[in-house]
């Protein structure tokens, strides 16, 4: 097992960082700082300080919650956090320490 960290981001579909969507944007410095295996989630349903976002039939919304994750060693995900904190101001970004089993033979 290899120590790592786990970086996760917290957009939604309206962010807009630079006249750019928000999630293009966090994977194109997540692609710049090294890191190799970012996922966006699309949430259904989620709670922020702007209230409920819902992809219920009725409210139709176009603004549901974006979760960017990635795990990478330390030096790369403290990386993109330097670079991407300036990007993202006072968006919710969280880090936690994983381990990583990787099976032999597989490219990293």
């Amino acid at each position: 097992m290899q120590d790592a960290l786990f970086l996760r981001i917290y957009l939604s579909e309206s962010d807009r960082l630079n006249g750019e969507p928000a999630m293009q944007a966090v994977l194109e410095l997540c692609r710049e700082a090294g890191l190799t295996g970012v996922s966006v989630m699309r949430g259904i349903e989620g709670m922020g300080l702007h209230g409920i976002h819902t992809s219920t039939f009725l409210s139709l919304s176009s603004d549901l919650p974006l979760i960017v994750e990635a795990i990478d060693s330390r030096a790369k995900i403290e990386r993109a956090i330097g670079m991407l904190r300036p990007l993202i101001g006072n968006r919710l970004l969280a880090t936690w320490p994983v381990s990583v089993m990787r099976k032999q033979g597989v490219n990293a």
